[in-house]
């Protein structure tokens, strides 16, 4: 009897355009193997180096990350040993890492994969945010997930003007979508809310400034366990946090006509106007003054973690 499979693949040209964006798609496509399918159903539709050893075992100069759908079946790297896997899970693989794997027979399996390259990619690699030592990533079956795989994969069949730069864009989207999951993942129901009536209050008191302490006392949680959950779910100290929200308001103030900086410093009650210009330049990069006669150039930067968390100005 026969036995059903299907599948899609698309190796792709690159172009110095999609180079310059530091990430591109070399690859895409999607595989579904019923039962007792063959795996790779299709290898003359993949290079050798791709088809010939995904189950023996291969190393890759490129990242791919598969996303199964359906299925069950195992995975193997250097890295994290063999490991079973199921629908909902999602394995990265990384360039230089050996790597197997294949689908049970007994329940076949449906894959997305899409591979990239690019310095942004090996900086995320870099940074830590992705590891081969946790290549393993279980999100369970994702709407977001799978539309981001369908919109790769839609255009490598169209392959419209501009669509390397497109589908590098998705790449980072589809790896976003995967970070905001897991990070979602490690934050409970009951510290979401604390978090969300933490930021409230925050939007609050944006112009006139409040402790952290208070927010925690009126959040009902310690100081200790605020700054925890906190930073857990939004990547940033609640002090962080807060400033960041102050120093865009205080930007929105000083376009205002006929505003003067002493003003606003007065206004948000920071502790004199000179320390809010110290301040804002540290934040954005320009002065209180540069930013009112139209500089755009300066931007919030990144906190560096080291402010002390309760020194809000009243």
């Amino acid at each position: 009897m026969a036995v059903y499979q299907s599948s899609f693949s698309r190796y792709l040209p690159v172009n110095p355009e999609a180079v310059r964006w530091e990430i591109w798609c070399n690859d895409a496509g999607y595989t579904r193997v019923a039962p007792y399918g063959t795996y790779p159903p299709t290898p003359e539709a993949h290079p050798a180096s791709h088809a010939a050893t995904v189950v023996s075992g291969r190393v890759l100069q490129e990242f791919q990350v598969v996303y199964l759908t359906s299925g069950s079946g195992w995975f193997d790297s250097d890295a994290t040993g063999r490991v079973d896997v199921e629908a909902g899970d999602m394995f990265i693989l990384f360039p230089g890492v050996r790597h197997a794997y294949r689908p049970r027979p007994e329940t076949g399996w449906h894959e997305y994969w899409v591979g990239f390259s690019g310095e942004h990619a090996r900086r995320l690699w870099n940074c830590g945010l992705f590891s081969p030592s946790r290549a393993i990533h279980q999100i369970g079956l994702n709407h977001e997930i799978i539309a981001d795989y369908e919109q790769i994969v839609g255009l490598c069949r169209q392959q419209t003007p501009g669509f390397q730069i497109r589908l590098g864009a998705l790449v980072l989207q589809l790896l976003a979508h995967v970070h905001a999951i897991e990070t979602a993942s490690r934050t409970n129901a009951g510290d979401r809310t604390i978090v969300e009536a933490a930021r409230a209050i925050m939007q609050e008191h944006v112009d006139e400034g409040v402790t952290v302490e208070e927010i925690a006392r009126r959040v009902g949680v310690g100081y200790t366990r605020l700054l925890s959950i906190f930073r857990q779910y939004t990547g940033l100290t609640p002090y962080q946090y807060y400033l960041q929200l102050r120093i865009h308001r205080a930007r929105e103030l000083l376009r205002q006509p006929g505003v003067t900086v002493k003003e606003v410093s007065a206004r948000m009650n920071f502790e004199n106007q000179y320390y809010f210009s110290r301040l804002f330049k540290k934040k954005t990069g320009m002065t209180p003054s540069d930013w009112q006669d139209g500089g755009i150039s300066g931007d919030i930067r990144a906190f560096p973690g080291n402010e002390p968390a309760t020194s809000f100005y009243r």
